[in-house]
């Protein structure tokens, strides 16, 4: 009886551990999913404008020559904004003490992309101040 007992229990315990090692593969297949899309969202052309369109806000703000030579995308910082959206970091003149945080998220009238949010480092913010830029 001790026996049967035992082999019913451990078909429950492989049972269960199946269960469980499925659901974190799939949970992993999903996020991976998710990652390659967030991807071909950013590295679209119609992101690639919008962020430009960004950039070249700051550099419009600048009393002298432009002073936001480049910017580089931080694929390794993307990630789904709670809030919706997907969220990127954006390095600037290749210093990584400077950068921009942006929500990219899709407009539910014209379902384009939009930029609905950002963040600046303190030490980009403290050189753009430097620099003659005001920004609002």
């Amino acid at each position: 009886m001790m026996t049967k007992r035992l082999k019913i229990w451990l078909v429950l315990l492989l049972v269960g551990a199946g269960i469980t090692a499925g659901g974190a593969g799939y949970m992993k297949y999903q996020e991976h999913k998710e990652r390659e899309v967030m991807l071909e969202i950013v590295k679209s052309e119609e992101v690639s404008r919008l962020l430009d369109e960004e950039i070249n806000y700051y550099n419009s703000k600048s009393t002298g020559p432009a002073i936001i030579d480049n910017y580089t995308i931080d694929y390794t910082s993307l990630r789904r904004n709670p809030m919706g959206g997907i969220s990127v970091k954006l390095i600037i003149n290749n210093n990584s003490r400077y950068f921009i945080r942006y929500v990219i998220n899709t407009n539910a009238n014209t379902g384009q992309y939009e930029s609905t949010g950002n963040v600046l480092s303190v030490d980009l913010s403290h050189y753009l101040e430097k620099n003659g830029v005001s920004y609002e």
